[in-house]
């Protein structure tokens, strides 16, 4: 739901008695009602410097801790290591109209699952990625007759050159909540929209098959698991946890060669302050029926799902009255 910028609230009230689940429904509800655009899913904040800032966080913090993901040199990695046999995949819940799958995901990894809930939001992701808007997945249709469209045509075209001589990128577009969710077979609680994008090489070519299990290197929550109830969280993480690459051994469990990990899972939330003496709180904005959890109360949920916190990262450069944002990265 890309429930993302959010002024701070007063949380000392309701932090002190348990409060309420929040209702799923309800959320939809609310989410239905905000435009489908980027300004919209930030809460206002999507014409400023919020987007790119936050955006250009999140892809450094990947790289810095998935150095695989280079594919040219860099002072992270001035030897790239060669691509992966696989296809590296990458699964995007609560993924809004696909901001991060197109700004952050799409040009890091080969294959996208994007998964969410409301309608006009997944529609209008599906949409954009098929007319060829999201640069990563290019489409350059008839030429134009006139002298500016031709120059955007030929834009468009060296584009599409430039992706059919690499490995080639897809998004497989699922509406669906994560109540109940498993990440293995993502079609399964959900409405299958397609795959949008072509495989030229790599392992892994049945996404977008309903029956086969996907397995991932990234999974990434971002500004969606406060629409979740502490039990339905615990579950989902434990399912994610499940889903990476090399879960059923000690391959993602391990430091990778080139002093990296070989499969994270991430965790990008709006964080509350916590209550008197440390205690860890969460309370619900009535509004999006969504919980804001403090700190404390990520890392209970962390620990009840069985997962080791690797790194954690405050986002800087956001405006003052919002609250603070947090990225865990965990195994």
């Amino acid at each position: 739901m890309d429930s993302s910028a959010k002024r701070q609230k007063s949380n000392l009230g309701s932090a002190l008695r348990k409060p309420p689940g929040p209702d799923y429904e309800k959320g939809v509800r609310y989410w239905d009602n905000i435009d489908a655009t980027v300004d919209g899913v930030l809460g206002g904040f999507g014409n400023g410097p919020v987007p790119h800032v936050e955006q250009l966080s999140s892809r450094l913090l990947l790289l810095s801790l998935l150095p695989q993901l280079h594919t040219f040199p860099s002072p992270l990695t001035p030897l790239p290591p060669s691509p992966a046999p696989h296809r590296r995949t990458v699964l995007d819940v609560g993924a809004g109209i696909g901001r991060v799958t197109r700004h952050v995901l799409l040009p890091l990894f080969d294959d996208v699952v994007l998964v969410e809930p409301v309608s006009k939001f997944v529609s209008e992701a599906h949409r954009a990625a098929a007319a060829g808007e999201w640069r990563d997945l290019p489409r350059a249709g008839k030429q134009p007759e006139t002298e500016e469209g031709t120059e955007q045509w030929k834009e468009a075209q060296r584009r599409v050159e430039e992706s059919q001589a690499g490995r080639g990128k897809r998004v497989w577009f699922v509406r669906g909540g994560l109540q109940g969710f498993d990440p293995r077979l993502p079609a399964k609680a959900g409405d299958d929209l397609g795959v949008v994008g072509d495989a030229k090489v790599g392992e892994g070519s049945e996404l977008g098959d309903a029956d086969a299990s996907v397995v991932y290197d990234t999974i990434w929550c971002q500004w969606c698991l406060g629409h979740m109830t502490h039990a339905d969280l615990v579950t989902f993480l434990r399912r994610s946890r499940a889903a990476l690459r090399g879960s059923s051994g000690d391959a993602s469990m391990s430091e990778a060669s080139d002093g990296g990990y070989d499969s994270l899972i991430f965790v990008k939330e709006n964080v509350c302050e916590d209550g008197p003496d440390g205690k860890a709180v969460e309370f619900l904005d009535e509004e999006d029926s969504s919980l804001t959890r403090s700190n404390g109360k990520w890392l209970e949920v962390f620990k009840e799902a069985g997962l080791e916190v690797i790194k954690e990262e405050v986002q800087e450069g956001m405006p003052d009255e919002l609250f603070m944002v947090k990225t865990w990265a965990l195994r």
